[in-house]
Order: C-alpha cells, then sequence, then structure tokens
C-alpha cells in the first residue's frame, strides 16, 4: 500500500532537493536518480530552464512523497516505483530527481520536479483534483506488482495518512500474515523458519505465546492473535507439513473433502466455503498434472528460478541504464556549456561574466569533472550511449513481461499451496469444531 501527497516548492528548491538527497537515507545515494538533469546539480538546471522560457518567478518545483507499508516493498521496487510515478505524473515533459528513504520504519520516495516543462516551456498545473490523479496512478502501479491498495479512500474530515495510520494494526496483522504463509513455504524447519522471517526483518519473542514484531511496528503481536493457523503448535505443524512426502495428493484432497461435507459439526457457510475450496485446488492441480506435494514444490521451484533470474537480470540492465543516463547528461551539460566557458578566457570583465552565467560555468564544471573522472580523456559519443541504451530498454522490457508472468503464475502456486496445507489441516479443524458444538451443547443443559 502506497501513501501519496504533494505539494509545491515556493522558496529554498536548493535545501529541498539536498534534504531528498541526503547519502544517509539514500544508500550513500545509490537510491537516487535524475531525469533529464543531474541530481547535484539540479536546482541550476531546473532554473536554467525558467530562465530560457522567461518563467523564473512564481512556485519553482513541486513535491510528490510516495509512502509504503513496512515490510511491503523492497528498495530497489520502491525506487523504480518512484520513477515510474514521476514519469506518469510529469509525462516526461519536466526535469525530476527521484530519491528514496530507508532509514525509517518505512520506506517512502521523494520526487521534486521542475515547475517548467523543458519541453514547451509551460508550467506544470496543480489542481485540486491533482492529489487523486497521483493517488489513482500510484494505485495502479501498487496493483501492478502486487502491493496492497487502500480501494475506498475517500472518508470525510481526514486525511488519508490518518486512516492508514488508524487501521495500521490490521495493516500489520495482514501483511504478517502473508510473511509468514511465504516463509512456510520455504522453511525447512522451525528454526529455519525464524530465520526467514528474522531476514525479513521481523523481530520474534519465544515466550508462552510466540510473538512478532515488524520494523517500525511499536508492540509486538501474538501469533495466536492472527488466528488458529498461527499458533506456534500450529505455526510448527505447518512448517513440518510442507515436508511431509504426501503421494496422491489429489486422492486425498477428494478423500478430506467427502469427509467434510458428512461432518455434521460444521456451519454450513463455512462448510460451502471451504468444499469450494478443496474444489478449486483439486482442478488446477489436475490440470497442470500437479498429482504430489513432490511435484507441487518442484514447479514451484522452476518458476521462481525464472522469476529469480529476471528479476536479477533487471536490476542489471536498470543499473547500466542509470549510469548510460548520467553519462549522456553530462556530456549534453559539457557541450552546451563550453561555449560559455570557453569566452571566459576572451572577455575584459571576467569577475561580471561569471556573475551573469554563474549557473551555466557550474554545470560546466561539474559535467567536466565527472567526464574526466569516468572515462579519462575517451568521451564516448551521445549516438552509440542512445543506441545501447535502446537496446537494453527493449531487453528490459521483454524481462519485464517474463518477471510478471512468473511472478503472477508463482503467487498463484503459493495461493494453491497454502491451500492444500489448509485442506490437509481440515481434520484438526474438524475436531476442533465438533469440540466447540459438545462445549455449547453442556452449557446448554
Amino acid at each position: 500500500m502506497a501513501v501519496t501527497e504533494i505539494h509545491a516548492i515556493k522558496s529554498t528548491l536548493n535545501k529541498a532537493l539536498d534534504y531528498i538527497m541526503n547519502p544517509k537515507k539514500t544508500d550513500n545515494t545509490l537510491l537516487v536518480d535524475g531525469y533529464h538533469c543531474a541530481p547535484e546539480t539540479a536546482a541550476l538546471q531546473f532554473n536554467l530552464i525558467k530562465k530560457n522560457f522567461g518563467k523564473d518567478d512564481g512556485i519553482l518545483g513541486f513535491h510528490v512523497i510516495q509512502s509504503f507499508s513496512p515490510g511491503e516493498v523492497d528498495y530497489d521496487t520502491a525506487h523504480r516505483l518512484g520513477q515510474e510515478l514521476a514519469d506518469k505524473i510529469f509525462d516526461g515533459k519536466f526535469q525530476y530527481v527521484c530519491a528514496t528513504h530507508i532509514d525509517r520504519g518505512h520506506v517512502h520516495n521523494h520526487i521534486i520536479a521542475n515547475s517548467v516543462s523543458f519541453e514547451s516551456g509551460n508550467k506544470f498545473l496543480s489542481r485540486r483534483n491533482t492529489m487523486y490523479d497521483i493517488r489513482k496512478i500510484s494505485d495502479e502501479l501498487c496493483r501492478e506488482n502486487g502491493l496492497s491498495v487502500i480501494e475506498n479512500p475517500k472518508e470525510k474530515g481526514r486525511s488519508q495518512y490518518e486512516r492508514t495510520l488508524e487501521k495500521k494494526g490490521q495493516s500489520w496483522k495482514a501483511l504478517l500474515r502473508k510473511n509468514i504463509d511465504k516463509a512456510i513455504l520455504n522453511a525447512t524447519d522451525f528454526d529455519d523458519f525464524v530465520k526467514i522471517m528474522e531476514s525479513h526483518h521481523y523481530e520474534i519473542k519465544r515466550g508462552k505465546y510466540i510473538s512478532f514484531r515488524a520494523e517500525g511496528q511499536e508492540r509486538f503481536t501474538r501469533g495466536k492473535t492472527l488466528g488458529y493457523d498461527y499458533t506456534e503448535e500450529r505455526l510448527r505443524e505447518r512448517v513440518a507439513g510442507t515436508k511431509t512426502k504426501q503421494v496422491g495428493l489429489l486422492y486425498d484432497i477428494e478423500s478430506i473433502a467427502k469427509k467434510y461435507q458428512a461432518n455434521p459439526y460444521i456451519e454450513n457457510n463455512l462448510k460451502i466455503k471451504n468444499i469450494k475450496l478443496m474444489a478449486q485446488t483439486y482442478n488446477y492441480l489436475s490440470e497442470n498434472k500437479l498429482l504430489s506435494s513432490e511435484a507441487l514444490t518442484a514447479k514451484r521451484n522452476d518458476v521462481k528460478g525464472r522469476y529469480d533470474n529476471s528479476r536479477e537480470r533487471i536490476k542489471e540492465i536498470e543499473k547500466r541504464l542509470k549510469v548510460i543516463a548520467e553519462d549522456i547528461t553530462n556530456i549534453d551539460n559539457y557541450r552546451k556549456n563550453k561555449p560559455v566557458a570557453d569566452k571566459l578566457d576572451s572577455v575584459v570583465f571576467k569577475d561580471r561574466y561569471k556573475r551573469e552565467h554563474e549557473s551555466e560555468l557550474i554545470i560546466f564544471t561539474a559535467a567536466e569533472k565527472y567526464l574526466t573522472k569516468r572515462f579519462k580523456g575517451k568521451t564516448p559519443l551521445i549516438k552509440e550511449l542512445r543506441a545501447e541504451q535502446k537496446k537494453l530498454t527493449a531487453e528490459k522490457n521483454k524481462l519485464y513481461g517474463e518477471y510478471y508472468s512468473a511472478k503472477e503464475q508463482l503467487a498463484e502456486l503459493d495461493r494453491v499451496a497454502r491451500n492444500v496445507q489448509d485442506i490437509m489441516g481440515l481434520e484438526k479443524e474438524k475436531d476442533r469444531q465438533r469440540d466447540v458444538q459438545r462445549k455449547r451443547s453442556y452449557e446448554l443443559e
């Protein structure tokens, strides 16, 4: 789930940019990117665009913040979503810097964009409904990437952020259930399950009841408050169950379904729901020829391998594309401002000339320093860099198709695996329901 907001920057653009690019907050600026500008000289480049179009008064820029729920998204994905959000909000016509902050309990993006388009000179218009448009775009990106979304955001008198904080107790639990379910699927034993949860930044307290606390969460959440399947006893059973050999999976499900259907102690609505779950699970396993737990696990491992490979290659490409973009920006800044820098030697009133062309000279010096350090006198042609950029972008787009396909398939397999676990656990649930009914009968007597 992502919460968004936008506000205008009317002064101190430099300070705002310095804040969002703080190395301590952005993994030493690895999570900082500029669009049509070098992040370190963004303020100067924003101002040059304004001056070129005669619009250097009024609003200086716009600051968009996109915050994610704790533990819901990794740093690289959050940063990519921030850039995609900025691309859609500003339609590729405005310079911006996107910085992802990871120093707090929740990952969040800061996007600062120029108020004037480098393409047309038009100003970005932030209207009353702009905030809702941004939220809609952010929600669409979250859905595409499997993140949660607030489906009914309108509530009179309170901001989206306030409502999110109010509901955070439930959000912690929903996310905790999801992460526990995923950890169980990958754990070899209970100790391994604990290690997996700790690797996802959960603190675990073992006492009378097992409790979990996510990074940024104030209080521990007892497993038993999440439901029957999340007590320590049940968690141990579920972890052990994923590694227990189960031959004839379809037969097992069919057999349990028949017994469950005939059980008089189960409420009718619950019975209908679980029978439907069994039928869907049975059909999926049958259609995909996953006739045993081993086959289901092997299929998941194969899909997970494709998912991981495509994700890693995408990361490699995005890392290279970031470098190429920085190279192009600095080569372009160098060439555009070189005539201004060259003229400095021939002018009589050098100090006045420096004052009049301060921005151009600073940008030129920064670009020259970057290129000297980066290429040591062998600067590539921009057309060569753009050709590589185009080729890598095409490969990345193709990989994203494979990535999302594998991600969707993996989510489906995880869902089916959880269903199988739950179905196999219905025998115990049946006994529990019967005990409850008997207790009620005794109380009535």
